[in-house]
């Protein structure tokens, strides 16, 4: 499959023009879904749309490149009482890490406190940190895939072929590179397998950034 392109605008720039309603929790939770429905969707159509959404529910979203002094594939916290940030890099550059991080920062937004600053990838230091990144995580995990949809699909006894997954996959309106990394991070699916079936990602410049 080849690579996709994301734009990355001037992060700080940016995060300051994004004009967002107040926060609503339930806007939020739909905009969620309206948005799990966007994973098929190549970075031209759901980049704009995924922001457009959130904002409107009072979460600003920003892709970067990189997160500042980090190596971590995203970040969330509050601007203020209203207004929620998630900051997305490309640190592995497939869909499936890519939406697993954006659903597992909503998952904060909804899940944890307004006080909270949760930034990925650079280890847990309390079981109460720990606790809540399970949380996210399965967030994360169910609103990709609903568990009774996955327990359904392996019970099946299919076969774990392209074609099988899918078909999966269209029959639960998301990505396939999402079933292929789910599969594999649950071991049901050896990490070498379907790999070809994940959609790349590579970045697209601000002219001020080149």
């Amino acid at each position: 499959m080849p690579e996709a392109l994301l734009y990355s605008p001037n992060t700080f720039q940016t995060t300051s023009k994004i004009a967002c309603a107040p926060y609503n929790a339930d806007n939020f939770r739909e905009a969620l879904q309206k948005i799990r429905a966007l994973t098929v969707e190549p970075p031209e159509i759901f980049q704009p749309k995924l922001v457009k959404l959130c904002a409107e529910a009072g979460v600003a979203v920003v892709f970067v490149p990189q997160l500042p002094k980090t190596r971590t594939s995203g970040a969330t916290h509050w601007l203020n009482s209203d207004k929620a940030l998630i900051q997305l890099s490309l640190r592995y550059k497939t869909d499936d890490h890519l939406w697993f991080t954006f659903f597992h920062e909503a998952g904060h937004i909804l899940l944890h406190g307004k006080r909270d600053f949760f930034l990925e990838g650079t280890g847990v230091v309390s079981v109460e940190a720990q606790e809540k990144e399970e949380q996210a995580n399965k967030y994360s995990a169910d609103i990709l895939i609903p568990p009774g949809e996955l327990k359904r699909f392996l019970a099946s006894g299919q076969q774990m072929s392209k074609v099988n997954i899918m078909q999966f996959a269209a029959e639960i309106g998301i990505a396939t590179g999402i079933v292929v990394g789910r599969l594999q991070h649950d071991y049901d699916l050896p990490p070498s397998h379907c790999n070809d079936l994940k959609q790349k990602f590579d970045w697209v410049l601000d002219e001020q950034e080149s």
